[in-house]
């Protein structure tokens, strides 16, 4: 098995200094930083160092730290919320819940597990949208949500890449649609673990004691379900949009970039 790279301390250090930069008034010391940095990958640290920085001061407590992440980052994710529901109430309790599960949790704060694989903006976005439907689940809401708000709700989850949230307003409606025929193609088992794990919340444990099988054999289904659907809408969205080569391989980024936010809108129903 390969050695997997970690971040070593001058790395460290400039991410630190980066992140430092990015939010004059948040204060978070190079120890607290270099305690959570040393087990990124360089790259993931280097990407995301202001996301990281952020999200690690508000784990420590500080104070400016937390506002910024609640103007900059849970209040924006409401956007998304607000394709699912767009009564005032709903979206501020689900703000209010994502706050609580992000910075309590239940006795570790989710934020926690950020690690810097993306934009913290669209990934708490994608928690938000989560949220949402469990919420809307709960309350025995049935109205499914409507093609249009679907594909409203992916446009409004940011990828971090100006060029892909470009091309995902353009084709907002034709990947909703492709989404749902590739997920219809999937066996009936994979489309099922993927509904447990996306919209249920459901661990891949949890997955595993539904079928009395290992949590390795459960892994492998969910990330073969994946794979099958990121290479199944892709092909139709170059079929029936009559892509060229460069703009196939920008909607295949897409397509891997948006696919939690859109599995947890596609099995909403």
């Amino acid at each position: 098995m390969a050695e997997v790279s970690v971040a070593d301390a001058e790395q460290i250090e400039r991410a630190h200094a980066a992140g430092a930069a990015a939010h004059p008034g948040v204060t978070l010391t190079v120890a607290a930083f270099g305690a959570r940095a040393g087990a990124l990958e360089p790259a993931a640290l280097a990407a995301h160092a202001a996301d990281l920085y952020l999200a690690w001061a508000c784990l420590a407590g500080d104070p400016a730290a937390l506002r910024g992440f609640d103007e900059r980052v849970v209040r924006p994710a409401g956007d998304a919320v607000r394709a699912i529901d767009r009564s005032p109430a709903f979206v501020d309790e689900v703000c209010q819940r994502l706050r609580a599960h992000l910075l309590v949790g239940d006795g570790t704060p989710r934020l926690a597990d950020y690690a810097g694989r993306g934009p913290l903006r669209a990934w708490v976005a994608v928690a938000a949208v989560r949220t949402a439907l469990m919420m809307r689940r709960a309350q025995g809401r049935k109205r499914e949500v409507a093609d249009d708000d679907w594909a409203g709700a992916l446009s409004l989850v940011a990828t971090g890449n100006p060029e892909l949230d470009l091309l995902k307003q353009q084709h907002a409606t034709a990947f909703a649609a492709a989404l749902r025929d590739a997920a219809l193609a999937l066996e009936p088992r994979l489309r099922a673990v993927l509904a447990m794990h996306f919209t249920e919340g459901l661990s891949i444990d949890e997955i595993g004691a539904v079928y009395a099988v290992h949590r390795a054999t459960a892994a492998r289904w969910v990330q073969r379900a994946k794979d099958e659907l990121h290479a199944a809408t892709r092909g139709l969205l170059t079929e029936r949009l009559g892509l060229t080569p460069s703009e196939i391989e920008r909607v295949g980024a897409l397509v891997q970039s948006q696919l939690d936010v859109s599995l947890s809108q596609l099995f909403a129903a």
